[in-house]
């Protein structure tokens, strides 16, 4: 599964937040369903700062890889963290922020399980 599966898409409908808690619940010990509820607001920048909802749940998740996270997330974005600067000029459609954030998340959570 990917986060994108969810994003946007019948029947779960998630926001870029939601999706990327919902497949990575287990690195916090939760649920899916409980995990995506907990991120219902953070999406079209009402994530805190204005952050991406993808970037900030994935933040949330994994606190510890916060540098690691925003380093590869910006090389998609081109330096931009926040929904606003994201989606200004030149913008980056929101799915590919979610595939970004699966991306990083997966290749973290690869490392941590093999360390």
């Amino acid at each position: 599964m990917k986060c994108t599966d969810t994003f946007r898409t019948p029947p779960l409908r998630h926001n870029c937040a939601q999706a990327v808690a919902y497949k990575y619940a287990s690195i916090i010990g939760m649920a899916p369903d409980e995990a995506a509820s907990k991120f219902e607001g953070c999406a079209t920048g009402r994530a805190p700062g204005g952050l991406c909802g993808a970037l900030y749940a994935a933040e949330c998740l994994m606190p510890g890889k916060k540098e690691q996270i925003e380093a590869a997330f910006a090389k998609v974005t081109d330096g931009r963290l926040t929904c606003r600067d994201i989606k200004g000029h030149n913008p980056v459609l929101c799915p590919v922020c979610v595939d970004a954030i699966d991306t990083v998340l997966g290749q973290l959570s690869d490392s941590g399980a093999n360390s």
